[in-house]
């Protein structure tokens, strides 16, 4: 995902390429599966809520609710398949998202801050342990969702292999899941994500994949600082925008290894 710096026009504001297309298209994927399996599931596990026979009234019938989460399932298959393909067949393989020790140590200072027992922020690296955590639940998750999923749309099938309780079980645990993972997206992820100081109302690198350079020097503050350097950036006053002057990068200057490793660098373009 590294990519060269591209200033073509001094005085113009920088930004960093934090997504690539193919990310920001797995993540709107992902993002609309999950936004219908939600709205259409809710009504089916909730079906004696008066609510929920007006919506499905919206949709014609539950047959066609049900058949539209049905889609949206498999759309969230295909998406989690690609996703997977994509990670293994990238080149080189990106380890920015791996834990590390380091991860626990901004945790750790993270409550320090948090709790006012520390004046010092946690400084993070280019995905912060929040960043990683979101992204690693997903595994679980969805693996959790497609088998009982699976489970509870061939039951003929399943119960062949499977004994008889298995359908109960996986009626209980697919609907208990669905519900914690729309509560955790709603009261955890949107907040972090979209309404932290950092990026309300909304972060458009999600669409555009890009951020403003000095929205990295308070979010990530070792990249920023790595970026930095190795780019001959100039550094930001402090409440100052990013604004890219008539410097160029030298080919031959490398990141230190302890702080990027292959795949971890982040592209930084030029916007107006």
């Amino acid at each position: 995902m590294a990519q060269r710096i591209v200033v073509e026009k001094p005085g113009t504001r920088v930004f960093v390429t934090r997504f690539d297309a193919q990310q920001r298209a797995q993540h709107i994927l992902l993002i609309v599966s999950f936004f219908v399996l939600a709205i259409t599931g809710l009504p089916l596990k909730y079906s004696d809520w008066g609510i929920s026979a007006w919506w499905m009234g919206v949709w014609h019938g539950v047959d066609n609710v049900r058949a539209v989460h049905h889609y949206a399932a498999w759309l969230m298959i295909a998406t989690c398949a690609y996703h997977v393909m994509y990670v293994l067949v990238s080149r080189p393989f990106s380890t920015a998202m791996l834990p590390r020790v380091s991860d626990f140590r901004d945790f750790v200072q993270d409550l320090k801050h948090t709790f006012r027992l520390s004046k010092e922020p946690p400084q993070y690296d280019r995905f912060s342990y929040r960043n990683k955590a979101a992204y690693w639940l997903v595994y679980p998750g969805a693996a959790v969702m497609i088998i009982t999923g699976l489970i509870l749309l061939y039951p003929t099938q399943a119960t062949t292999r499977l004994p008889g309780w298995t359908l109960p079980l996986a009626l209980m645990i697919h609907s208990d899941a669905a519900i914690l993972a729309t509560g955790w997206v709603i009261c955890v992820h949107m907040y972090f994500a979209h309404f932290s100081r950092h990026s309300f109302p909304f972060d458009k690198s999600v669409l555009t994949g890009k951020v403003p350079l000095e929205r990295y020097r308070e979010e990530f503050p070792r990249e920023y600082a790595r970026i930095v350097a190795t780019e001959k950036l100039p550094s930001l006053p402090v409440g100052g925008p990013a604004v890219a002057g008539p410097t160029e990068s030298s080919p031959d200057e490398q990141a230190s290894p302890e702080e990027s490793l292959p795949g971890d660098e982040a592209a930084v373009d030029e916007g107006e």
